[in-house]
């Protein structure tokens, strides 16, 4: 069943064969037809399949989706559906919804849900702790495998993984993980303090969510625990949530690079209004830029007048340079997106760009020499071109490279 299909069927009333239809569908899939969906459509639909239909699509949902779904249903039905998520996608959705509507799903939730909600609620979004989900299994080390695989049959529904089991002190301070690998595997009277590694690499629930994917990335974890400062165990990041993580962080890596300011929702849920607004900004700042250009060439009209022939490489060599510049700042962002460079590299970097730029600016002034003379061009005018062609590439080169290290450590993103 596909877009046009439901559309027709919604169209048509058919409502017994439109729910005989979505229920059957994979949760992945039904998330996927729902994100192409008008909000009308997605309303009637959702309201129409049974709770545990919800259920099971909400975790497949993006998040711009999420929250309007949620958000179908009455008062009641809404914090029930929350409750249901884990605690850091219950938070995101919390985060979206205005104060009246969050307090108001707030009288419907439990006593627990409200205190873990409000907890998680006071870390930004971007830090460990507003990705973190606090259903983590923490046992005490001093516990046998018998009796921690006894704890886990009777527990482990209320965790979201239990891949690694943490260990803690009788003060609650963080003392080591294990595996539930090898919890099966060893001996029922071996004790977890013995089996576990302790060292454990952890975060503050301040550290930016960059760095929490970098780390979970370096050491090929399945989850990050987050700890206070005193070492007592918050929460953890799982991977899933990292994954999400590096894929909006290169989203707005990559529209900041294409001059456009990063979109809250995706195209499709984006009204025209805010597409020009995410790209206006740019325009105009590179629109100011290119006057000042124009009028650093009107003071040489006179020279173009003379030799108006240089006036038809300007193009030609403007474009090489902004070509040259784009490369070397697409590289050098990439590189300090992964960690690779940082600001005490810059004289590495500058020599090194500065080789670079030379070898690009000879091989492409070598080719605009030849076309200059191709053209019936004069020696003097094609040795100018070349020689202004290397200056841009070198100067456009070392430019692209190092301002955004500069910016960077200047505080701006």
């Amino acid at each position: 069943m596909d877009q046009e299909e439901i559309s027709q069927l919604i169209k048509e009333k058919r409502w017994s064969e439109l729910k005989e239809g979505i229920v059957n569908l994979h949760p992945v899939d039904l998330a996927s037809l729902l994100s192409q969906l008008e909000p009308d459509e997605r309303k009637r639909i959702v309201k129409m399949v049974p709770h545990e239909t919800v259920e099971n699509l909400l975790p497949e949902l993006p998040k711009d989706l999420l929250t309007e779904v949620i958000l179908a249903f009455p008062a009641r039905k809404s914090a029930q559906l929350l409750s249901e998520l884990p605690p850091d996608e219950m938070t995101d959705v919390l985060k979206d919804l205005t104060p009246e509507i969050r307090k108001t799903v707030f009288r419907h939730f439990s006593k627990k849900d409200s205190e873990e909600a409000r907890d998680l609620l006071k870390y930004p979004s971007d830090t460990a702790g507003g990705l973190m989900t606090t259903e983590v299994p923490l046992l005490p080390e001093t516990l046998t495998v018998k009796e921690a695989l006894a704890f886990m049959r009777e527990k482990a529904k209320e965790f979201e993984t239990i891949y690694y089991i943490y260990l803690g002190k009788k003060d609650g301070t963080l003392s080591g993980v294990v595996s539930l690998r090898d919890i099966v595997l060893a001996l029922p009277n071996a004790r977890l303090i013995d089996l576990g590694k302790s060292g454990v690499i952890s975060v503050t629930p301040d550290v930016d969510q960059e760095e929490v994917a970098r780390l979970i990335a370096r050491y090929d974890f399945f989850a990050l625990p987050v700890v206070d400062k005193e070492g007592k165990l918050l929460g953890m990041v799982t991977v899933d949530d990292v994954v999400d993580v590096i894929m909006d962080e290169a989203t707005e890596d990559i529209t900041r690079i294409g001059g456009t300011q990063p979109l809250k929702e995706s195209y499709l849920f984006s009204s025209p209004y805010t597409l020009v607004k995410s790209r206006v900004v740019w325009l105009l700042l590179l629109f100011g830029a290119a006057t000042v250009s124009s009028s650093i060439i009107r003071n040489f009209k006179e020279v173009l007048t003379s030799v108006v022939t240089l006036a038809f490489f300007i193009p030609l060599i403007i474009d090489t340079g902004g070509n040259t510049g784009s490369q070397s700042s697409t590289l050098m962002i990439r590189s300090m997106a992964t960690g690779e460079i940082k600001y005490t590299h810059l004289y590495t970097i500058i020599v090194r760009e500065l080789f670079v730029g030379t070898m690009l600016g000879l091989l492409v002034a070598t080719v605009g020499f030849i076309l200059a003379l191709f053209i019936n061009v004069s020696f003097m005018v094609s040795v100018t071109v070349a020689t202004t062609i290397i200056a841009v590439v070198i100067a456009a080169n070392i430019l692209g490279a190092t301002l955004p290290l500069l910016i960077k450590k200047m505080g701006f993103d």
